[in-house]
């Protein structure tokens, strides 16, 4: 271990500080200042109070600065965001953070260290909510200014990059998403001319089951026509079995990867579409997201995949714009209806159109693989090198 490193508890650094309690009638869901939950914490908020509130209670109570440390003392434990500084409120003592002068310590090292999870008992037991004793009681380990900028330098471009790279694909996600609008939905894809179709006086007829004009030659079809799906790919994973088979496969639920894994059930190119109709979007929508290779998916998606294979991102950008049917299963959670998906009437181009489109966007999504899969090494990366950072093991030269 570094010699150089001293030992302080968060309460010598700074006291733990948190906004004032909002009440449950104070708050609307009508934007106008967020109003962030345990629920919401580093989300996007669904809760707001009015700005004269907000205003009043920043001025009279603690309020974060720009670059404190938040910290969520329940639901997830020890999870972690940086103020940004844009106005929002935050939900008493769910949410707290020290008050740090950085006389000794800065907030940015304060985050990384934060991310050793220090908050986990060493006997595995299960920490239910973090008390303001326990925050203040923790001991935490640092070097030099000098060295925290350094270290904190390393971990943070690594970051940067992986938030980069998402910013990336985000962009590359949205220009597959304008194609697929301004062919399918504009109906303007390049004609035998290469002009667009409907705005060059394409041919258009009116379909009585749309209530609506579509191209000339286009036609109805289920869904049934176009799709498989697989739902005895699904196995679900508890979070000890996970915690047991860490490895570099990732393991899908109906929001995202929820971790990696050292196995896998299936090869090839799938759609996943949330289940759950707890995750749909405020349009009504199904999460949709695309996926490859070996990879485990939990119960709570549906396995989706083109009955021809090269029809898979013209698939998987239609499936995202579809007011899928829920149905109730037991007595509260909301799940799609397979049976109603596959029998959803949706407009079906010519086939080489919609081959024309996967084939552009493959290109597209190739980039976006690359970056995703550069992101996991990058992580994986910044993750072996943390504890031995924080903790002296390894030092930085000049």
């Amino acid at each position: 271990m570094n010699p150089e490193l001293k030992f302080i508890t968060l309460g010598e650094i700074g006291r733990v500080a948190m906004c004032k309690r909002v009440l449950k009638k104070q708050t609307d869901e009508k934007e106008e200042i967020p109003f962030y939950k345990i629920s919401t914490f580093g989300q996007t908020p669904m809760t707001f109070i009015s700005r004269e509130l907000f205003e009043n209670f920043k001025s009279k109570y603690s309020y974060p600065k720009k670059g404190d440390v938040l910290i969520s003392a329940a639901g997830t434990i020890g999870k972690t965001v940086i103020f940004d500084g844009r106005d929002s409120y935050f939900q008493d003592s769910n949410i707290v953070w020290i008050d740090n002068d950085e006389l000794k310590v800065t907030n940015q090292f304060l985050y990384y260290y934060y991310q050793t999870k220090p908050w986990i008992p060493t006997n595995g037991s299960t920490i239910k909510r973090l008390y303001n004793e326990d925050i203040r009681s923790l001991i935490i380990t640092y070097p030099s200014l000098s060295e925290q900028k350094k270290i904190t330098k390393i971990l943070s471009d690594l970051d940067s990059k992986i938030e980069l790279n998402n910013r990336m694909n985000a962009e590359l996600e949205s220009m597959a998403k304008l194609i697929y609008d301004y062919w399918f939905i504009q109906f303007d894809f390049p004609d035998e001319n290469g002009n667009p179709y409907k705005s060059s006086g394409g041919k258009m007829v009116y379909n009585e089951e749309l209530n609506r004009e579509i191209p000339n030659g286009w036609v109805i079809e289920h869904l049934e026509q176009l799709i498989d799906i697989y739902d005895s790919k699904r196995i679900p994973l508890s979070k000890s079995e996970r915690e047991n088979r860490k490895g570099i496969y990732p393991y899908f639920g109906a929001t995202g990867i929820l971790d990696y894994v050292d196995d896998f059930i299936f090869d090839g190119e799938y759609i996943l579409l949330a289940e759950d109709g707890s995750v749909m979007n405020e349009e009504g929508n199904p999460i949709v997201q695309f996926i490859w290779g070996k990879t485990w998916v939990n119960n709570h998606a549906h396995v989706i995949r083109a009955k021809k294979e090269e029809l898979n991102e013209y698939i998987f950008q239609g499936l995202s714009r579809i007011p899928v049917v829920l149905i109730k299963s037991g007595s509260i959670q909301m799940k799609i209806n397979q049976r109603n998906l596959l029998s959803f009437s949706i407009v079906k181009p010519p086939e080489h159109l919609m081959l024309k489109y996967s084939d552009d966007v493959k290109a597209v999504r190739k980039k976006m693989m690359i970056n995703i899969e550069e992101n996991q090494k990058l992580a994986e990366l910044r993750d072996w090198l943390l504890p031995m950072l924080m903790n002296g093991q390894v030092t930085i030269k000049d």
